[in-house]
């Protein structure tokens, strides 16, 4: 794609489609992260088991649970080609490749790791974790992008779809007792799993109050696993999950 732009974070998410045998049934998106010498692909729990995670019950119409995802991945060398990958989810004797974790009042952690090993002709590029550290203050109201592929839609070949959303619980507070904070965004099935990533540039609040800066400052703000679902809620509301970088740590644990 010679002469033209393309954002460095438009490289990191991944389009991942969900499978039983060759039966295909979701979609969702998901990063790779540089860990302990592997790649991993981070993803939200939902999408691997084919399960809610507060219900257990089937996602699947057709009461599949998925064992295998294919994941589009950028040809090596070549910025703007794909190559589906597939890898499976359980091993021989059944049991389960991701790394999952259990909170402490008992439900699943919405966010899982599965180590990926990758052939030559594949390029991947990593989400730097670094950039949760990036020293940006953020409060609610405030702008986030949620970088992903939305109903299995791209913008160009498999490139991701940048959504704006606005920060709608105070970072510092954890949702419903779990290390997650709210977003208000229209998000759309497909994104689960996406970085949210917020944007600075020129002035903004850092730990030492206001700065100017040239350029502009990126922070990675956490995972997205879907919008609030209540049942006192009739309608599917707008405000959406997005899990904590500190999670990430867990699974790892």
């Amino acid at each position: 794609m010679q002469n033209q732009s393309i954002d460095y974070l438009s490289g990191i998410p991944l389009h991942i489609e969900v499978y039983f045998n060759d039966t295909y049934l979701a979609s969702g998106t998901g990063f790779v992260i540089e860990k302990n010498s592997n790649n991993h692909l981070i993803t939200n729990w939902h999408v691997l088991s084919g399960r809610d995670p507060l219900t257990q019950k089937c996602l699947s119409r057709d009461v599949a649970i998925p064992n295998n995802i294919r994941v589009w991945m950028h040809t090596k060398g070549k910025l703007g080609s794909w190559v589906k990958v597939m890898f499976n989810l359980y091993d021989e004797n059944y049991r389960q490749k991701w790394k999952e974790k259990k909170l402490q009042d008992g439900t699943i952690l919405d966010v899982v790791s599965l180590e990926v090993h990758l052939s030559k002709d594949v390029q991947v590029y990593p989400l730097n974790l670094s950039l949760m550290n990036t020293d940006l203050l953020m409060s609610p109201s405030e702008t986030v992008s949620i970088i992903g592929f939305p109903y299995g839609l791209a913008a160009a070949g498999k490139f991701p779809i940048w959504k704006t959303g606005h920060i709608a619980s105070d970072i510092d507070l954890n949702y419903s007792n779990k290390p997650l904070f709210i977003i208000d965004a229209t998000t759309k099935p497909g994104m689960s799993g996406s970085p949210v990533i917020a944007r600075r540039s020129g002035a903004r609040m850092t730990s030492s109050g206001t700065s100017i800066m040239n350029g502009f400052s990126d922070k990675f703000m956490g995972i997205y696993s879907g919008r609030i679902q209540d049942g006192d809620i009739i309608d599917m509301s707008n405000l959406g999950m997005v899990w904590k970088p500190s999670v990430i740590d867990m699974l790892f644990e």
